[in-house]
């Protein structure tokens, strides 16, 4: 079983934009999967919520376009149904290393939203673009959508978070995930994290984000990744190939081929990067290594 198919570490944004990037040989079922929206890279547009990314697509044989909602969590996962049909393995994820498994992904047909994630021209802002649109109360705001900028209103539908973001995520633990457009010439999205009255607590700077929706940001810049705390605070640096979330107070971390375990104060432990693979840690402390040249996986204690 490979390390990506254990239980609570799932693809990141970046490793499900790749493989609706590069469909080929990536689904299981769906055929002809296409990206709707491109960014101006070349890349597929998408929008995030806590755990979870959705792009816009074609399948073969539709004649409407579809949402095909991932997830980057174990505890979003477990809720997929809310977000359409579920197939299960559907979608082949490389890891950092170019192996991987099959994620279960819902599908649903597009509901027009307009959430499709293109880049935002600040220049160009009508806001009677769009029909206003709304999503689900979380923590007692939705994300809402004026033209092409996301926001936040009460249960009232009074907005309190003023539309201005090119996407937006749900609140969770009084935190949601946003983007912004990059600098001018640049183009794509920057991710960063915002609280409840809209204060910037990780200023949107970051590639990838991914919000636990409880302590923890996952995130990436330039291909390194790192992890930051609610407050803002680096947690793990960013001089990382791959992170993994923490569980039981250990993230599993890849470097140059190498795996191994970080603390939660960003200190290596378990003997440092020196596994050729490596496996989650487990509840009662002891986590599954595979030593270089080994064929077999061992087993090491980390508390």
């Amino acid at each position: 079983m490979s390390r990506l198919s254990q239980k609570k570490i799932f693809p990141t944004v970046s490793g499900y934009a790749e493989a609706v990037a590069n469909p080929e040989g990536r689904f299981r079922s769906l055929r002809g999967v296409r990206a709707v929206a491109e960014s101006s890279e070349g890349g597929p547009c998408y929008t995030c919520g806590t755990g979870r990314v959705t792009f816009r697509v074609r399948i073969e044989g539709e004649a409407e376009a579809w949402e095909l909602t991932c997830f980057t969590t174990s505890a979003a996962c477990e809720g997929a149904a809310r977000y359409g049909r579920v197939l299960p393995g559907e979608v082949y994820a490389f890891g950092p290393d170019d192996e991987g498994d099959y994620y279960p992904v819902a599908v649903r047909p597009w509901v027009g939203t307009g959430t499709g994630g293109e880049a935002i021209d600040n220049a160009s802002f009508d806001d009677t673009a769009t029909e206003p649109v709304e999503g689900e109360l979380c923590e007692g705001l939705r994300v809402v959508v004026r033209g092409d900028r996301f926001g936040y209103a009460d249960d009232r539908g009074e907005i309190v978070i003023e539309p201005q973001y090119g996407w937006a995520g749900d609140f969770s633990e009084g935190r949601a995930a946003v983007a912004v457009a990059s600098p001018e010439g640049e183009g794509g999205l920057l991710m960063g994290l915002i609280d409840r009255d809209g204060h910037t607590v990780i200023p949107a700077e970051y590639d990838d984000l991914s919000w636990d929706g409880s302590r923890y940001a996952y995130v990436d810049r330039d291909g390194r990744h790192g992890c930051l705390d609610r407050t803002g605070r680096v947690v793990v640096p960013l001089e990382y190939d791959w992170i993994g979330e923490f569980d039981y107070g250990f993230a599993l971390v890849a470097r140059e081929g190498r795996y191994g375990y970080v603390d939660e104060t960003g200190a290596t432990a378990g003997g440092g990067l020196c596994y050729a693979d490596a496996r989650p840690v487990s509840a009662d402390g002891t986590a599954e290594v595979l030593w270089p040249g080994a064929t077999d996986f061992a087993s090491i204690r980390l508390f």
